[in-house]
C-alpha cells in the first residue's frame, strides 16, 4: 500500500512539474475553463427563467446547487480518471499497454497515473464547492459534499466502463467526443423527470441528479453508495475480462 501511495504521489508531482513547463498554455486552458463554467451558469439561469420557475420540479436553489455539486464531483473525478480517456487507445497501439501489464504496480493504477487532470479541473472543484456553500443551508453542507464525493466515484466507474473496450477494440478512441458529452449532459438535473429517453440520453451523468435527490432527502446516501459499488464492480469485472482477452500489440 505504501509503495502504491508513493507512485501516486510521484505521479502528482510529475503532473505539476510537466505543466509548469507550459504554464502559458495552462493559464489559457484555465481561463477557457472559467469561461465555459460561466456559459454553463448563464445557460442554467436562462433555462430556469424561461421555464417560469418550474424546472422539472426543482427550485432555483436546487438547480444551482445541482450545478455546484456536478462541478465539484466532475472536478474530483476527472482530476483522477482523465488519463484513462486520454491514453488508453494510444497505449494499445503504441505498445504501452504491454509494458503496463508487465510492471509491478496495479494495472488500474498505471492507467490512472499515466496522466492526471488536477491542473485542468481545479476550477471545477473550487467553483463547485463555493456554489454548494452558497446555495445550501449550513446543516446540508456535510451531506452535499459527501453526495458529490460519492457521485464522483460513480463517474470514475462510468468512465472506466466506457473506455475499457478500447483495450479490446483499439480502433476506437475514447478521447473523441467523451469529454464533450460529459460537459454538455451534466448541465441540468433530471431526477424528477418521467421521460425515459431523457434518462437514457443522460445515463452517464445521472449520478448528479441522484446526488441532488440525496441532498433534498428524497433518496438515501446508502442507495447512492450501492450504485457506486455496482458500477465499480462492473468496471473491474470488464477490466479483468478485457485484459485477459487482450492480444499483444506486437503479435
Amino acid at each position: 500500500m505504501r509503495y502504491h501511495f508513493l507512485i501516486f504521489r510521484r505521479a502528482i508531482l510529475l503532473h505539476f512539474l510537466r505543466w509548469w513547463r507550459y504554464r502559458a498554455d495552462v493559464l489559457i486552458w484555465i481561463v477557457t475553463i472559467w469561461c465555459m463554467l460561466g456559459i454553463h451558469a448563464v445557460f442554467i439561469y436562462v433555462t430556469y427563467s424561461a421555464s417560469g420557475g418550474n424546472f422539472f420540479g426543482y427550485s432555483g436553489n436546487e438547480v444551482f446547487g445541482f450545478f455546484g455539486g456536478a462541478l465539484l464531483a466532475s472536478g474530483i473525478a476527472q482530476s483522477l480518471i482523465v488519463g484513462v480517456i486520454i491514453t488508453l487507445n494510444k497505449a494499445v497501439w503504441q505498445g504501452n499497454l504491454d509494458y503496463w501489464l508487465l510492471q509491478p504496480p496495479l494495472f488500474l493504477l498505471r492507467i490512472i497515473t499515466e496522466e492526471l487532470g488536477i491542473i485542468w479541473y481545479w476550477p471545477h472543484i473550487i467553483v463547485g464547492s463555493g456554489i454548494i456553500v452558497f446555495m445550501f443551508p449550513f446543516h446540508l453542507w456535510p451531506l452535499a459534499f459527501l453526495s458529490a464525493l460519492v457521485a464522483s466515484t460513480i463517474e470514475m466507474g462510468i468512465v472506466l466502463l466506457l473506455c475499457l473496450p478500447a483495450i479490446r477494440w483499439g480502433r476506437w478512441d475514447p478521447y473523441e467526443g467523451l469529454w464533450e458529452y460529459f460537459e454538455s449532459a451534466r448541465s441540468i438535473p433530471i431526477g424528477r423527470s418521467r421521460s425515459f429517453m431523457l434518462w437514457l440520453a443522460s445515463f452517464g451523468v445521472l449520478q448528479y441528479s441522484l446526488a441532488l435527490e440525496v441532498i433534498t432527502g428524497k433518496m438515501s446516501i446508502f442507495t447512492l453508495l450501492l450504485i457506486s459499488v455496482g458500477v465499480w464492480s462492473l468496471a473491474l469485472l470488464l477490466l479483468k475480462i478485457l485484459v485477459r482477452t487482450y492480444g499483444s500489440a506486437s503479435s
